[in-house]
């Protein structure tokens, strides 16, 4: 009965959407819904969620502050924190206070977290790969490219 429930709706709720013509924001959004959730099940055998996957990319991308690091992923500096704790904890990254200011910290990535996002990388590219396996070549190409430019023009 719940499996019945859950179709139907499914069904309303795409119906609703279908007449609401959802624009760019709601799209991003399903979008990356789907995208977190194709990534947190390619890279759960490695013990990683998204959210890590990417601080591990740009903790291994050069000098990044806690502060910028919040930043660059929209979490509140404080939920941060608390993540790169557990990664920490895990041996993944490291915090080294910055000599000049003592109020920034650096996030660095450890040696076994580089064994990691090394592992990781190929995995999330192939699940990138089969979300976006219902657009031709091209159109994988243009939706990046344009993706791009929103975020590099925006601000």
């Amino acid at each position: 009965m719940a499996a019945s429930n859950s179709k139907k709706n499914a069904a309303s709720a795409k119906a609703v959407l279908e007449q609401a013509n959802p624009g760019l924001w709601f799209c991003n959004w399903r979008i990356w819904l789907e995208a977190r959730r194709l990534l947190d099940q390619a890279l759960g055998p490695l013990g990683l969620r998204a959210r890590e996957f990417w601080l591990l990319a740009i903790a291994g991308a050069g000098e990044f502050s806690q502060h910028e690091m919040a930043e660059l992923c929209g979490v509140d500096p404080s939920a941060l924190v608390a993540m790169l704790d557990g990664m920490e904890h895990r041996g993944l990254v490291r915090r080294e206070r910055n000599p000049r200011d003592r109020r920034v910290q650096w996030v660095r990535r450890t040696e076994a977290g580089d064994e990691l996002f090394q592992h990781a990388l190929p995995r999330a590219k192939r699940a990138e790969a089969r979300h976006l396996a219902v657009l031709s070549e091209a159109h994988q190409r243009q939706l990046v490219a344009s993706m791009r430019k929103l975020i590099t023009t925006t601000k």
